[in-house]
């Protein structure tokens, strides 16, 4: 079924839909993310900028026209007033010598322009900062200011940022993939009713599928099918013609040999000569019969367009016409033949069913000696109808119980004349009425009790 997909194609699509939306919602966490960190890193420069700008009001200018800076113990206060990072400045005067600060902190060089901030990555006592840089008119000259700051804040707020952006990437891909597994399930279904139509069919219905609501992309595969149920039936029917005229063919001139050899046995004196033409005539028997077996394999064949309609019947009612048939072979052979018959009512064919039936009764006295025992049972219950044929003859061992179901399959050194093609028929008629057929030991493990369960009960005859 569709279900186990050599890889499912439900499972496939999916590995190859989910990584390219994966890829698309990290990509999206990703663009969502630098958008958003820019410009806080903005604003943070700009703080910093502030700060610097503040900073560099402390210098001043002697009247000998030295440049000194002078920061107050609040102002001082405030650098360090952060929790989280730690602040340092320094600063420079027109010759660019540190004349206040903190000492780690170099002027970056004459990247540095008027009125524009200069920032900057650096280190100060061995921790990243982010440094920004001003000049400031001293005078006819400039001196400069530099602020740095650890990283703390930033990095906090570069990780809630990170947060905000997976978490709602995690929740998106999670209805995503559930959004897109049921919608391949739903693209997919009309494939699983194709599967389950094709599934519920008997062998014998080979008629086009309907498959309605299928999309333009199924429509091919519901054709092809179509066509192969066309090309299935009409070479069904064309071997089923062959074996029907070849075995009516057959059948007509065994027939006339059988009674031309009957007429000479009758008018020849000699016994060798009889124990001659009787071996012609049992040999003219088994091929008459194999012809007749061979029209009821084509009737019984999936495909098969005979006008064996199923029609309500009762099983027990069919073994009572077998009686007149079978019961003067069975008192020739020496068989004890019994028949327990419960009524067992169903919708079938009632031409295949007792075929079947002589089928089995024709092996059972084939095979059993002189002295034994064969019995047709048929019965019902509420869910089937069942036939059953015992007997206490050589049986057929377990392990080759299968291989006796096949056609011309005879066993190793098996007494009798058969053409092995009985059970063959029985399994093919079982299967068209959607029965079971079931090979066991006898009573007390001896002989063989072959069991035909079929489940179209007509419950309105019991």
């Amino acid at each position: 079924m569709l279900r186990k997909l050599s890889g499912s194609l439900r499972r496939r699509l999916a590995l190859i839909l989910l990584p390219i939306l994966l890829a698309l919602l990290l990509a999206s966490a990703a663009v969502q993310y630098l958008l958003a960190v820019r410009p806080m890193q903005r604003e943070f420069d700009r703080a910093m900028n502030d700060v610097a700008v503040a900073l560099a009001e402390h210098f001043v200018v002697d009247d000998t026209g030295d440049t000194g800076f002078q920061l107050s113990d609040e102002a001082a206060a405030l650098l360090d007033a952060d929790a989280l990072d730690y602040n340092w400045y320094a600063a420079f005067n027109e010759r660019f010598e540190r004349i206040a600060g903190e000492s780690g902190l170099l002027w970056p060089g004459n990247v540095v322009k008027r009125g524009e901030p200069y920032y900057f990555d650096a280190q100060v006592n061995e921790r990243p900062v982010r440094a920004v840089a001003i000049l400031k008119a001293c005078g006819a000259l400039d001196c400069g200011v530099v602020l740095a700051a650890t990283l703390r804040k930033r990095g906090r707020l570069i990780r809630d940022m990170q947060l905000s952006a997976l978490v709602p990437v995690a929740l998106v891909g999670s209805v995503a993939f559930a959004l897109v597994w049921f919608g391949l399930g739903s693209g997919l279904r009309p494939l699983v009713r194709l599967s389950r139509e094709i599934e519920r069919r008997s062998p014998r219905e080979l008629s086009p599928v309907k498959l309605r609501d299928a999309p333009d992309e199924v429509q091919p595969l519901v054709t092809a099918v179509n066509r192969l149920m066309q090309q299935l039936g009409e070479a069904n029917q064309a071997q089923q013609a062959f074996l029907a005229t070849a075995a009516h063919q057959l059948r007509t001139p065994l027939a006339g040999l059988q009674s031309r050899i009957e007429l000479a046995q009758l008018e020849t004196k000699d016994p060798e000569s009889r124990g001659r033409l009787g071996e012609i005539h049992e040999s003219a028997v088994r091929s008459a019969r194999l012809a007749v077996q061979l029209l009821s394999l084509a009737r019984a064949e999936p495909g098969a367009s005979s006008t064996d309609a199923h029609v309500p019947t009762d099983l027990a009612k069919l073994a009572g016409e077998l009686v007149n048939e079978w019961v003067p072979r069975a008192i020739e052979g020496g068989i004890d033949l019994g028949f327990e018959l419960g009524t067992a009512p169903l919708n079938g064919s009632p031409l295949l069913l007792r075929e079947a039936m002589a089928n089995l009764l024709h092996n059972a006295l084939e095979y059993v000696p002189r002295g034994g025992c064969v019995t047709l049972r048929t019965g019902a219950d509420a869910t089937q109808v069942w036939l059953e044929v015992e007997d206490d003859g050589p049986g057929i061992p377990p392990e080759q119980r299968g291989r006796v179901l096949e056609r011309f399959a005879r066993l190793p050194d098996s007494p009798g004349g058969g053409s092995g093609l009985g059970l063959a028929i029985v399994r093919e008629i079982v299967e068209g009425h959607q029965g079971r057929l079931i090979l066991g030991a006898g009573a007390d493990g001896r002989g063989l009790r072959v069991r035909i369960e079929i489940g179209q009960v007509n419950t309105a005859a019991l």
